[in-house]
């Protein structure tokens, strides 16, 4: 009985070190290792999260059937779109929940406030969704799996080009800034921006704003809102000007998922809009349909970012599972390997953006944006 005694003690002290065993199989001890996710369940962008959140969800489920020595444990955080918000959170994930792996931000503002703080603690910091190029200046912990809006920006401004006169409205906030600058950056010398109007991180109201624009009476209108509640109420306000009713609009991912659009009155007809390559593979779109039956719809995230959330669970689990739960092992692997993921061929190098992902080019026709 003694024996018996000591054995448990023995094996309750070592439960109370080590969190991550929980379970045995036969001989074998069963790790959970905890990932934290920092996205945004509320906010602006909070479509994007709570669809991220259904994405993973169903993902890590297929991840932990499969697994052999690990399996996998997601923490959220709500980072609400807002740099501030997002390093208490990730701090919470670090200090609180004692994470080494951290998948986000969603926005961009998310992944540049707690990256120095991922690298500083040599936490891997992997985002699906973060595009704004700073994201390439941060340490070597921080991954991104996004396209670039560089790329993106030169495919705005490719259309933009196409006038001599045009006008921009940008919310304030990392992502839009920075891809902004970019397309400011390609614009020829001929082009002239007779308006270029920012409003507040989340500002609802866009009337005078619009009306001065329609009064500049520009060829085109670069739409520059964050993806949310934020770009449909701007589209909503513009398509009560009759006065914009002939500007050609192009904007970015904000408006590509059909229901950003809905209450559009029409005025999306004939948008441009520059983002990520479509994905159509049989594989993916039978994922994509398992998803929405066991989780319910993701159509405000769209095919590219559904799929990346795919692949930033995928390559993370599966580099730790052949590396073991070492923050730093993991960080070189990732750094050395290539990934096979739904959105094609993901490799890094020195880089912290993946490489090789190209833009495409869709027009809204009838409702739908349609891949040109």
């Amino acid at each position: 009985m003694r024996k018996i005694l000591l054995t448990l003690i023995s094996f309750l002290l070592l439960t109370a070190c080590n969190a991550s065993v929980i379970e045995s199989t036969g001989d074998q001890p069963v790790k959970t290792v905890k990932l934290g996710v920092l996205t945004s369940l509320s906010g602006d962008a909070a479509a994007l999260g709570i669809e991220i959140q259904k994405v993973l969800d169903y993902q890590v489920e297929k991840v932990n059937q499969q697994a052999n020595d690990y399996q996998f444990e997601l923490v959220y955080e709500d980072g609400k779109c807002s740099g501030a918000e997002s390093v208490l959170a990730f701090q919470k994930l670090v200090d609180f929940d004692q994470v080494d792996f951290v998948l986000g931000g969603t926005c961009s503002s998310e992944t540049l406030a707690v990256a120095p703080i991922a690298q500083s603690n040599q936490v891997v910091l992997l985002s699906g969704w973060s595009s704004n190029p700073d994201v390439e200046k941060e340490g070597d912990f921080v991954f991104t799996i996004s396209y670039n809006d560089d790329v993106v920006g030169q495919g705005i401004a490719k259309e933009l080009n196409r006038y001599k006169k045009v006008a921009m409205i940008t919310e304030q906030n990392d992502y839009n800034i920075g891809l902004q600058k970019v397309v400011r950056e390609n614009l020829d010398s001929d082009v002239t921006i007779i308006a270029d109007e920012t409003f507040p991180k989340g500002g609802s109201d866009f009337r005078n704003m619009l009306e001065k624009v329609a009064v500049s009476q520009p060829e085109a209108l670069f739409l520059n809102p964050n993806p949310g509640i934020t770009a449909e109420n701007l589209l909503k306000q513009l398509a009560e000007i009759p006065a914009l009713a002939d500007v050609q609009l192009v904007s970015q991912y904000a408006y590509l998922p059909n229901v950003s659009r809905i209450n559009a009155a029409k005025a999306d007809e004939g948008m441009i809009i520059i983002d990520a390559p479509t994905l159509s593979s049989p594989e993916f779109q039978q994922v994509y349909e398992g998803i929405e039956a066991e989780k319910g719809v993701i159509e405000a995230l769209g095919m590219y970012y559904t799929a990346s959330a795919l692949d930033v669970l995928d390559i993370l689990t599966e580099t730790i599972q052949s590396e073991g739960p070492d923050p730093a092992k993991v960080k070189n692997a990732l750094r050395k390997k290539s990934f096979e993921g739904y959105i094609g061929k993901i490799y890094f190098g020195e880089n912290n953006f993946v490489q090789n992902i190209p833009v495409s080019r869709f027009i809204v026709q009838n409702g739908e944006a349609v891949n040109q």
